[in-house]
C-alpha cells in the first residue's frame, strides 16, 4: 500500500471511530482534501461536506466552506442543506456567495415568494448575472412569466449566455405568445454570438413547431456540422423524409452516417446498386446480420456490367448461400436458385432453392416462373409450359422476363412435338 492510501485508510477509520488511540500521523490539509475528493467521487456527498467543513474550521478559508455547502446541495436532504446554509450565513451575513446558497435553499424548499423577494434585493445590489437568474427562477416558479423573462433578460445582457438565451426563447414562444419574436431573438443571438448545440436545437425546434420545416432542417443541419451530434442530424433526417426531399436526405446521410439502413434504401430506390452493395457489406461487417450479406450479394450482381463474369458469379452465389444458411428468406432463396439456373451453375441445386421459396409462398408468380425456367433448363418442356402458362394467367406478360421465358418454353414444346 502506498503512502497516500495508507494515510487515507487511516483517516477514514478515524472519521468513523474505528481508531480511538492517538496515532503518530499528522492529518495535513492535503489529506483532508484528498479524503473529500475521494468521498465526492464515491458519491458520498455528506461525508465530503464534513471533510470540507473541517478544512474550513482548520484554515478559515472560505472556499472550503463553499465546497462544503456545494456537497450538501447535492444530497437529497433539503433540510440538512438549508440548516448548514443558515448556520454559515448567521456568521457571515454579508457574504454574497452564502446569500446565493441561501436563495437556492429557499427554492429547494418551495419558498418561492421569499426567494423572489430576497433574490430581487440581492440582484439589485450586485447586478450580477447569477443573481438575476435566481430572481428569474423564483418568479417563474410563481408563474410570473413576464417578470421572470425580464430578469432573464437582465442576466442575458450581462453575459449573453446560451442557456439563458435558450430559456428566454422558450419562455417567449410557449408562455408569452411571442413566437415570431422568439425565433428572431435566437437568430440574432446566433448572428452576434455564434451558433451552438443548445441554441441551434432550440431554434430548429421552434421553426419545426411553427411549420417552417425547411428552415428547421437547415438549422439542424448547420448545427450538426458544428457539433457532430448525431441526434441533431436525425432531426433534419426526419424532416427530409417527411418532405420527401431525397437528394438533401441522401447528402446528409452520406456525410453524417447517422442512418445507414435508410441510406441503403435510398441507394436501392435510385438504382445505385454499386453503392448499395458496398454499404450493405459495411453493415454486414458491423452488425453481422446475414440479411445485409444477402442484400450486398444481390446488389453486387445488379450493379455488374458483365453478369457472366465467373468471379462475380462465384462471389454472389457464395454470399447468398452463406446468408440463406441463417435466414432462409424466400426472396433470397429464389434469387439464388434462379441465378444458378439461369447461369447453369448447377440447375438441380438451384431448383432446390427455388422449391424452398415456393414451400413458403406456393402462389408466388415469380417463384413459379423460376421453377418453370428450371424445368426448361432440364428439358422438361411440358411441365415448364404448364408452369409458365400458370404464371401468365396470374400476372400476364408485362414482365419482360416472363415474356422471354414463355417464348423460349413455347419453342421447346414445339421441338418436343416434332
Amino acid at each position: 500500500m502506498n503512502k497516500y492510501l495508507l494515510i487515507l485508510a487511516t483517516f477514514a477509520l478515524m472519521a468513523h471511530g474505528g481508531v480511538r488511540a492517538k496515532l503518530p500521523i499528522e492529518i495535513t490539509d492535503e489529506t483532508y482534501v484528498l479524503a473529500a475528493m475521494d468521498a465526492q467521487v464515491r458519491q458520498k456527498h455528506d461525508l465530503a461536506s464534513k471533510y470540507f467543513k473541517r478544512l474550513y474550521l482548520k484554515t478559515g478559508k472560505k472556499e472550503y466552506l463553499y465546497s462544503s455547502l456545494r456537497m450538501y446541495e447535492s444530497i437529497k436532504d433539503i433540510t440538512l442543506f438549508s440548516n448548514a446554509t443558515q448556520e454559515a450565513l448567521s456568521k457571515n451575513p454579508e457574504d454574497k456567495i452564502l446569500l446565493r446558497f441561501h436563495l437556492i435553499a429557499l427554492l429547494k424548499e418551495g419558498k418561492y415568494a421569499e426567494a423572489s423577494h430576497e433574490a430581487f434585493t440581492l440582484s439589485r445590489l450586485t447586478k450580477e448575472s447569477s443573481d438575476y437568474l435566481l430572481s428569474a427562477e423564483a418568479l417563474l416558479k410563481l408563474g410570473n412569466y413576464q417578470s421572470g423573462y425580464n430578469e432573464l433578460k437582465q442576466a442575458y445582457e450581462l453575459s449573453y449566455d446560451e442557456e439563458t438565451a435558450d430559456r428566454m426563447a422558450l419562455l417567449m414562444y410557449a408562455q408569452l405568445g411571442q413566437k415570431e419574436e422568439a425565433i428572431r431573438f435566437l437568430k440574432e443571438h446566433i448572428g452576434a454570438h455564434g451558433n451552438s448545440k443548445i441554441v441551434g436545437k432550440r431554434l430548429g425546434s421552434l421553426y419545426a413547431d411553427s411549420g417552417a420545416l425547411e428552415d428547421a432542417a437547415q438549422v439542424y443541419e448547420a448545427t450538426y456540422e458544428l457539433t457532430n451530434d448525431p441526434l441533431i442530424a436525425q432531426e433534419a433526417v426526419r424532416i427530409y423524409v417527411y418532405r420527401q426531399e431525397f437528394q438533401k436526405l441522401r447528402i446528409l446521410l452520406e456525410k453524417s452516417e447517422v442512418n445507414d439502413p435508410l441510406l441503403l434504401e435510398l441507394y436501392v430506390r435510385e438504382k445505385e446498386f454499386k453503392k448499395a452493395s458496398l454499404l450493405a457489406r459495411k453493415l454486414y461487417k458491423r452488425d453481422a446480420n446475414p440479411l445485409y450479406l444477402a442484400q450486398s450479394s444481390v446488389f453486387e450482381y445488379e450493379a455488374a456490367t458483365d453478369r457472366n463474369d465467373s468471379q462475380l458469379l462465384k462471389q454472389v452465389v457464395d454470399g447468398l448461400k452463406q446468408a440463406n444458411e441463417e435466414i432462409e428468406d424466400p426472396m433470397y432463396l429464389n434469387y439464388l436458385g434462379y441465378l444458378m439456373i439461369d447461369h447453369d451453375l448447377g440447375v438441380d441445386e438451384g431448383m432446390k432453392y427455388v422449391q424452398k421459396a415456393l414451400d413458403k409462398h406456393p402462389d408466388s408468380a415469380f417463384y413459379l416462373d423460376s421453377l418453370a425456367w428450371g424445368k426448361y433448363k432440364l428439358g422438361e418442356c411440358a411441365e415448364a409450359l404448364r408452369l409458365i402458362k400458370r404464371v401468365e394467367s396470374m400476372i400476364g406478360t408485362d414482365e419482360q422476363e416472363v415474356k422471354d421465358h414463355l417464348k423460349a418454353i413455347q419453342k421447346c414444346k414445339t421441338k418436343e412435338k416434332e
